[in-house]
């Protein structure tokens, strides 16, 4: 049964070439649009997934009393402090950066040959960092790298760049910092290529050093000075609520007298680690962050694509009725059931689709540069394992959707009339196609206006943060 509806199938397509490329390159257009948006959505919903217990980690943020106004940086002294006075608290650390150091120049002089690049994204963190944040370390250990004073961590293209592939640990490294030229000892090189972090980090520096060290260990005034990122571990077990119930009146012992003294007020929260890159909105953020919102929108997009793409195959397997109705009198009168019949249109729809999934999934290779290009990213079709499920989902589901309605349509034709050459389009069949066409022309122009609304708020926005002092 199933050999006979896929040699009928494939006889259908043969004696119809103009009809099957059109509905065949349709519905391959539509569902490589969904395959590349789905890639995009997958891959800012990878942030920060691949922390050892990271649903355990957060960062801790504030809120302003007077004003209303969230901040996502605590005064220096607050991480110790967590650490000695919560129980509750396993690990803590802390992230420091500020304009002046968004952009430093790195040096490896190797004999008489002296290399030298502007490096951007460079941070200055604890000692603790990599025992409370995941990275993946080619060369070094992570728990230590940043225990000795003056100790740096590089990304693999920055070791590539100074020290192709030489193992750079225990090597110098001289960083012009805003405070002169200081020589640090490389103790690291993480791999910053597959995971990805709401920190656009491309090397730590250790917060422990001879340049602005004594700085940051001298900032102990808990009203001032809001600019240390602070993450904080929990110990397995505790539960979050409870242990934020316990944060504000904690701070309020700490910093309560240094506040009045300031003469304002501030309360705290915490912000789980998964959610800071699509759902932060404090103020002080990295640069570098997504919007749930635009991931949301981009997925309606790519639903109301397949959507019409799918209309786009029910018309024209509809309009094409009157020369399958002779094919569907004939089987009837030879026993075909009504049953069968719909297994048939609908065979032949997911195999029309399964070849329309082929020709899309050749479209997003040959795109594929070209989206990298227009998103800044490096995606790749098939890095995600488990987007063979998505696709082979995606698929059977817009077989059915396409199929569905000219299956039913096709399979209630009399077999009388059919033979007879009198085929009745009812009204509501009629009806049902010209509402289809209507809703297909109505998304189509929704799609094209909304897409010149957003490049015209992108080119905005471009231009807004060409002059931010945080841009990445």
């Amino acid at each position: 049964m199933l050999y006979n509806y896929l040699k009928i199938t494939l006889r259908n397509l043969a004696r119809s070439k103009t009809y099957s490329f059109i509905n065949i390159f349709g519905l391959a257009s539509g569902l490589a649009t969904c395959l590349l948006i789905m890639l995009y959505i997958i891959d800012e919903s990878g942030y920060d997934k691949h922390h050892i217990g990271g649903d355990r980690t957060y960062r801790v943020a504030s809120i302003s009393g007077a004003t209303g106004d969230t901040w996502a940086a605590l005064p220096g002294p607050a991480s110790w402090a967590l650490k000695n006075d919560l129980p509750e608290v396993e690990e803590v650390t802390r992230l420091l950066t500020f304009p002046d150091i968004q952009h430093m120049t790195l040096k490896v002089t190797r004999g008489a040959e002296t290399r030298q690049f502007i490096e951007s994204n460079g941070y200055y963190v604890d000692s603790t960092f990599f025992r409370v944040l995941t990275y993946n370390f080619i060369h070094g250990r992570a728990s230590t790298s940043l225990n000795s004073p003056n100790s740096i961590v590089i990304s693999a293209p920055i070791a590539n760049k100074f020290f192709g592939k030489e193992d750079p640990v225990g090597k110098t490294m001289i960083v012009v910092t805003p405070f002169g030229e200081r020589n640090y000892t490389v103790n690291g090189v993480f791999d910053n290529t597959k995971q990805k972090s709401h920190i656009p980090a491309n090397y730590f520096l250790s917060m422990r050093n001879t340049d602005m060290g004594t700085w940051a260990e001298g900032q102990q005034n808990w009203a001032s000075n809001n600019i240390f990122y602070t993450y904080v571990k929990t110990k397995a077990g505790t539960n979050r609520l409870s242990f934020e119930k316990k944060l504000n009146p904690w701070f309020e012992s700490r910093a309560g007298a240094d506040l009045k003294a300031a003469g304002f007020t501030k309360t705290i929260f915490l912000q789980p680690l998964a959610d800071i890159y699509l759902h932060s909105s404090v103020g002080f953020e990295f640069p570098s962050k997504g919007n749930i919102t635009y991931l949301y929108i981009l997925g309606s997009i790519a639903a109301f694509i397949l959507l019409i793409a799918c209309i786009n195959f029910m018309n024209l397997s509809t309009a094409r009725s009157e020369r399958r109705a002779r094919e569907v009198g004939v089987r009837k009168v030879m026993g075909a059931g009504k049953r069968g019949l719909i297994y048939q249109f609908l065979g032949e729809s997911l195999i029309m689709c399964f070849i329309a999934m082929v020709v899309a999934l050749l479209l997003v290779s040959i795109l594929m540069p070209y989206f990298n290009q227009l998103t800044q990213k490096n995606l790749q079709p098939f890095d995600q394992p488990y987007l063979l499920l998505w696709i082979a989902l995606l698929t059977l589901a817009s077989g059915l959707l396409a199929g569905l309605y000219p299956a039913f349509y096709l399979s209630a034709f009399k077999p009388v009339s059919v033979l007879k050459g009198k085929i009745i389009n009812h009204f509501s069949a009629t009806a049902i196609r010209k509402g289809l066409v209507v809703f297909q022309f109505t998304v189509s122009i929704c799609l094209i206006f909304g897409a010149i609304v957003i490049w015209q708020q992108d080119r905005k926005s471009t231009r807004l943060n060409s002059s931010h002092p945080y841009r990445s």
